[in-house]
C-alpha cells in the first residue's frame, strides 16, 4: 500500500471534521511489529497582521499500514509534554497558486513509500540516505514547528532514524 492510498482512505473518514482544519504531515510509528500511520488534525483561523493560528491537535486518524486497515478516527486526547505556550502560528511555504504545492505533497508520499520499507529492513544505503535527506527538507518546509512535541511522540523512532541517515 502507498502512502498515497493511506492518506485518501483516512481522508474519507475525515470529511465531517470542519473546513477550517490542518493536518500534520503523517508520524510513522512501530507499534507491536506493525507500521502505525497517525495524523493530528486541529483547527486554523487566520488573524490579520499575525499569520495563521492553529490549535493543539483535536482529532487522529490512526491507520494500519501494515494490515491496510484504517484503524479510525477518534478525539485527540494525549497529553503530551514540553508543548509551547499558545497561541501558536503556523508560516506555510508561500505558492503562487495551490496546484504548486500538490507536486511537493506527491513527493512527500513517495518518500514514505521508500523510507518505511526501509526503517523495517534497517535499510541503509546510498539511496535510502537520499531519500532521507530528501524527506527531511520536506519535513522542515512543511512541519508545523509548534506541534514538534507531537511529531516526536507520536514519530520519534521513525524521525530519529530518518535524521541519523543524514549525519
Amino acid at each position: 500500500m502507498s502512502m498515497t492510498e493511506v492518506i485518501q482512505q483516512m481522508g474519507q473518514h475525515t470529511n465531517m471534521l470542519p473546513r477550517e482544519r490542518g493536518v500534520t504531515l503523517p508520524l510513522v510509528n512501530i507499534e507491536d511489529g506493525s507500521i502505525i500511520i497517525r495524523r493530528l488534525y486541529y483547527f486554523t483561523r487566520v488573524v490579520p497582521g499575525e499569520g495563521m493560528h492553529i490549535t493543539s491537535p483535536q482529532y487522529v486518524a490512526t491507520f494500519d499500514w501494515t494490515s491496510g486497515q484504517l484503524i479510525g478516527v477518534k478525539e485527540f486526547s494525549a497529553q503530551i509534554s514540553n508543548v509551547p505556550d499558545q497561541p501558536w502560528i503556523h508560516s506555510r511555504p508561500a505558492f503562487d497558486s495551490p496546484d504548486d504545492i500538490i507536486p511537493e505533497y506527491n513527493r512527500i508520499w513517495g518518500l514514505y513509500d521508500v523510507l518505511i520499507p526501509a526503517i523495517q529492513a534497517n535499510d541503509d544505503s546510498k539511496t535510502i540516505r537520499e531519500a532521507a535527506k530528501e524527506y527531511v527538507y520536506y519535513f522542515h518546509r512543511h512541519a508545523e514547528t509548534c506541534l514538534l512535541p507531537y511529531y516526536s511522540a507520536f514519530g520519534g523512532p521513525f524521525l530519529a532514524w530518518v535524521q541519523s541517515l543524514n549525519d
